[in-house]
């Protein structure tokens, strides 16, 4: 059971789950807004026409509710994600489809995004640390891209690169892109994704 999937351990309904998405859409558009330092949980519950009580029964608090959303993103993301990668032939076509879907779907999810950003950046562990900069998260979802770059080196499709560091390049690439597309108005995200895939289809030559 994935763990946006439960609350203190039970399995949590249907409908449940319809609540929980709801809460989580909009605490999206109110960070979206206002900020993640002004999202309050009284300020989302308003903005979900519900009361803070029912929040609370679906979270254990606002870290809670902000670490969900953030795994709801990433979910998201995998489930556009990986049906295109995995409709290409070949490698060089795989990989070429990791770009290309990995940014579009961050231009059909602007305010998710930029809620990401802000979770991201301000969300913190009992010790004052990121809550996600952990290298077991990076790790997974970098393993996938990893697996392309390494078997189109295996094939030949490739040429001489350290497939990891080449990873971490793509995907510095791809999130840097959700950045500069919350602060530039005019960045436009198509030409970036045509633009990723002819610097790395090169770069992996």
């Amino acid at each position: 059971m994935r763990p946006e999937n439960s609350t203190s351990g039970r399995k949590i309904s249907f409908i449940e789950e319809a609540r929980r998405r709801q809460i989580i859409a909009s605490a999206v558009e109110v960070i979206s807004e206002v900020g993640y330092g002004n999202a309050s949980l009284a300020r989302i519950a308003e903005h979900a026409g519900i009361s803070k009580g029912v929040i609370s029964y679906h979270f254990a608090g606002k870290d809670d509710l902000m670490t969900q959303l953030v795994i709801q993103l990433y979910v998201a993301a995998t489930e556009y994600v990986a049906p295109r990668v995995g409709a290409a032939v070949g490698a060089r076509n795989r990989l070429l489809a990791y770009i290309d879907s990995n940014v579009a779907f961050i231009a059909s999810n602007s305010a998710y995004v930029t809620a990401l950003i802000e979770v991201v950046t301000n969300l913190r562990d009992a010790e004052g640390k990121p809550r996600f900069a952990s290298a077991d998260g990076e790790r997974d979802i970098i393993v996938p891209l990893v697996d392309i770059l390494t078997e189109g080196r295996r094939t030949g499709e490739f040429g001489e690169f350290d497939p990891l560091l080449m990873a971490k390049s793509i995907r510095d690439a791809i999130e840097g892109a959700a950045g500069r597309a919350v602060r530039e108005a005019d960045f436009t995200l198509d030409a970036y994704a045509a633009h990723l895939c002819r610097v790395f289809d090169r770069a992996t030559r």
